[in-house]
């Protein structure tokens, strides 16, 4: 089946368009007598089985919720302008994503994604056979003006703006530890139906809860512990390192001898740049690569464990049915 392609402005009238075309051929639609404000998609047979459900909020604000498992890989091409604001959540499943300037993850169980504050181009993939559960907040940033309080659209977009390329990849790419508290609290949202005028106060409650954390997150990269730009520059090549000498892994000492640090500092920087461990960082690196050469190339599973840095088959395929809840194996059958 051809990928969908969606594109545009949230809320403009192409956009409308396009999304309409795109549940008309994948669902049935199903909108709810005393809630208007509420619409069910679900699955057509062929396509697989499950439903999406969109409860429209104050200010164009979206509230998407995903429960579908597809038949066969689904894809979804797009292109978005900066003013787009999304932030999603798996709470079950994975979902792949593929973006020209960020790269390519999968989005695992109580991992969160956030576009950067760019114009965004690449796709999302749910993997056959796979369930997903996730939630989305989408809009545009004009349309969160009313969850933001004393805050402000203004300032918010300053926060926002405060990462830059390598940070807001992390974030998009659900490598970002800063989000960490949004799983549990969007869990709760996912089961929150806006059927009740007080029902529905509850879930934009709960959106301003999300937006305050990501505000915090965001804030947090230019804190107390603010990370001096030459310092944010070695840092930054603390990736490069660890995947050059990936076959015999230098100690973080080692590492922060050549960038001329302590580790301590080392570390501390590396967390406020990227929101994880420099060898948490390394590792969801190595396996992301191997699940691309899983796909890409007829490699043996020993071969590429070779070659994202792993001795031994057997810690390989241990450590990628840990991260991605699957043997290597499996992962390619699935996908091809």
């Amino acid at each position: 089946m051809s990928p969908h392609f969606l594109s545009g402005g949230v809320g403009s009238a192409e956009q409308e368009r396009q999304y309409a075309r795109y549940y008309a051929a994948i669902a049935t639609e199903t909108r709810g007598r005393n809630t208007p404000h509420v619409t069910t998609y679900t699955l057509r047979p062929e396509v697989g089985r499950g439903t999406i459900e969109v409860t429209r909020l104050q200010g164009s604000l979206r509230v998407i919720r995903y429960d579908v498992s597809f038949t066969a890989d689904h894809r979804v091409d797009y292109r978005f302008p900066e003013d787009r604001f999304e932030l999603e959540v798996c709470l079950d499943g994975r979902l792949r994503i593929a973006e020209e300037e960020a790269g390519r993850a999968d989005l695992c169980r109580y991992s969160s994604s956030l576009t950067p504050p760019r114009p965004t181009k690449g796709m999302i993939v749910h993997p056959s056979d796979q369930p997903y559960r996730g939630l989305s907040l989408t809009g545009s940033r004009d349309a969160l003006s009313p969850y933001l309080g004393s805050v402000g659209a203004e300032a918010f977009a300053s926060a926002l703006g405060r990462l830059d390329s390598s940070r807001g990849a992390d974030l998009y790419l659900g490598r970002g530890a800063r989000l960490r508290g949004l799983p549990n609290l969007l869990a709760g949202l996912f089961e929150a139906r806006a059927e009740t005028p007080g029902k529905t106060l509850m879930m934009e409650a709960r959106v301003m809860e999300a937006l305050a954390l990501v505000t915090d997150a965001a804030s947090s990269c230019r804190g107390q512990d603010a990370v001096a730009d030459h310092e944010a520059e070695a840092v930054r090549r603390v990736p490069l390192i660890l995947w050059r000498e990936r076959h015999d892994p230098p100690t973080l000492a080692e590492v922060a001898r050549e960038l001329s640090m302590s580790p301590k500092r080392l570390a501390s920087a590396f967390r406020t740049e990227f929101g994880v461990t420099p060898m948490e960082h390394h590792r969801r690196r190595r396996l992301e690569r191997a699940a691309d050469l899983l796909l890409d190339t007829d490699w043996t599973v020993e071969r590429i464990g070779h070659e994202v840095g792993y001795a031994a088959a057997s810690n390989f395929v241990y450590a990628f049915r840990r991260r991605l809840g699957t043997t290597p194996a499996a992962y390619r059958r699935a996908r091809l």
